[in-house]
């Protein structure tokens, strides 16, 4: 399967992205040219370049679908991604502390809404986390773009697993 992008293609496009994102916004009036220091804006451009990339990625194979962001779950939790009744949990740089309990609830609950619950992250470096975050989602459901061949894999997965009227 081609694909438009890969590992280095996407953190490329992400580093630009977030970096052109922080002159912007310390361009506002208001802002004074302070660069900002906001911990959720590294977290809101990575989700923006994966839903893109993943966006291009399913055009060029004739798939169409809406990806709708911060989807309720249950609760205050949200998904970051929904696409038909596929549900998609996107970290930047992986787990922070011990996280496999929670992700393991929520693909209960994602389940009980029939969808299919994924995880993509842009590295993760500890071992035990990533074992954790495979504990939680699956082997098949937990792609590391840190891992060479994760984007087209969680790409195939997403293709394959995803139905529009969900």
């Amino acid at each position: 399967m081609w694909m438009k992008y890969n590992e280095d293609a996407i953190n490329r496009l992400y580093s630009e992205n977030l970096t052109e994102a922080r002159q912007r916004l310390s361009s506002l009036v208001v802002a004074e040219g302070r660069k900002p220091n906001v911990g959720g804006l590294n977290g809101w451009v990575y989700e923006q370049t994966i839903c893109h990339c993943l966006s291009e990625e399913l055009e060029k194979l004739g798939k169409h679908p809406t990806i709708s962001e911060q989807v309720p779950l249950y609760g205050r939790a949200k998904v970051d991604l929904l696409i038909g009744n596929v549900a998609i949990e996107v970290k930047v740089a992986g787990f922070f502390g011990n996280e496999a309990e929670k992700y393991s609830s929520f693909r209960i609950k994602a389940g009980d809404r029939q969808w299919t619950y994924y995880y993509l992250t842009g590295m993760e470096t500890h071992k035990s986390y990533r074992l954790a975050a495979i504990s939680a989602f699956g082997k098949e459901h937990a792609f590391f773009l840190d891992t060479k061949g994760d984007w087209q894999r969680f790409v195939k997965a997403v293709a394959n697993n995803y139905l529009l009227d969900a």
